[in-house]
């Protein structure tokens, strides 16, 4: 496939480069006609024949020294310079060329022209400036096309590299998701398994309703957070599910959880607020023997879902919210990024977290 591109473009800058010359020599050969009829005045048209068949032999012969001239400005010294930002050795390469270049006509001229063509008019600083405006004028359109080339080439190369940068960026971060929702279920059925292992130990009544609860919370895992995105009312339901689970462990936690939906309803990562809510048991209510109390608020408003999730805690609790907090804060970045705020808040005796995600 690239080499039908590169061979179509091949043959697309031959025919344009054909049409060019082709176009040049009979523009500048028509110039020179236009310009020996203003110097004659008034001639017939067999005397302007003549003047346009001697003017386009001229030209003919010396075409091949431009087309040289041209093109290694061309493709030799803009590529090889130019294109590299070596723009001081470009300038004095091209000045160069441009001055040397009405010295080999003049010479082609004596040698040869002159003899096919006779010319009256002698070789002056005026043939030698005009020989130099005609070399830059008709060298500039092919400049241009070749810059224009590199141009879009280098566009080109540029999008392609964004493109490939993109695609390797989203399979990362896809992948870090995967193993960051990976790390953070895990964690959870850690914590519920032992609260199911510790209400079997004692033979409480409660166990069955706390398999119940957990079977509920295991299909909402398995099947809904295959989902980018669930419905707000699902992770809600998933979190009531785990505060009354867990209200059937601490009996002796004071546990306000309130929801209020004042938009239509929105989507949401799933279990994103679910570790701040977990949080607050593990670093709470199981590690305050004396009055553990926990409040968590949750609203849905105007397109943006609020958090807060606040727990009391011993004054000697350490500040390391652990390892749930700081994989759902790569969750968010990665999910997120720019579109929530959070403060943490951590006193002696209490914790609080406050989050607002724009769905």
């Amino acid at each position: 496939m690239w080499r039908e591109e590169s061979n179509g473009t091949v043959i697309r800058d031959q025919f344009f480069y054909m049409v060019y010359w082709i176009a040049y020599l009979f523009f500048f050969s028509v110039q020179r006609l236009f310009a020996m009829k203003e110097v004659l005045g008034s001639i017939d048209i067999r005397e302007q024949l003549i003047i346009f068949k001697v003017s386009f032999l001229t030209n003919l012969i010396f075409l091949p020294v431009v087309v040289g001239a041209s093109h290694f400005v061309v493709s030799y010294l803009l590529p090889k310079y130019c294109f590299r930002s070596r723009y001081i050795m470009f300038s004095l390469l091209v000045g160069l060329t441009v001055f040397l270049y009405p010295l080999v006509i003049f010479l082609m001229r004596v040698l040869f022209v002159d003899d096919l063509f006779p010319n009256p008019d002698k070789y002056s600083f005026n043939n030698y400036f005009s020989a130099m405006l005609i070399f830059v004028f008709g060298m500039a359109p092919l400049a241009w096309f070749e810059i224009a080339k590199h141009m879009r080439a280098e566009e080109k190369i540029r999008l392609e590299i964004d493109t490939d940068r993109l695609e390797a960026l989203l399979k990362l971060k896809e992948t870090e998701l995967k193993l960051l929702k990976n790390q953070i279920q895990p964690h959870f059925l850690f914590n519920t398994l032992n609260n199911l292992y510790s209400l079997a130990i004692e033979k409480s009544e409660k166990t069955p309703e706390l398999i119940i609860r957990l079977s509920d919370m295991l299909s909402y895992i398995i099947y809904d957070c295959k989902s980018e995105k669930v419905p707000v009312s699902k992770e809600i339901d998933f979190i009531k599910n785990y505060i009354e689970l867990q209200k059937v462990r601490f009996e002796t936690c004071d546990i306000r959880f309130s929801f209020k939906n004042n938009s239509d309803e929105k989507l949401i990562a799933p279990m994103i607020i679910h570790t701040f809510v977990d949080n607050c048991f593990k670093h709470g209510a199981e590690n305050d023997s004396g009055n553990p109390w926990i409040n968590i608020f949750v609203s849905s408003f105007n397109g943006s879902l609020f958090l807060a999730a606040i727990n009391s805690k011993k004054p000697a609790e350490g500040d390391n919210p652990g390892i749930g907090i700081a994989n759902t804060m790569k969750r968010l970045d990665l999910i997120y990024k720019d579109k929530y705020d959070i403060v943490l808040h951590n006193s002696q005796k209490k914790y609080a977290v406050f989050l607002k995600i724009q769905l």
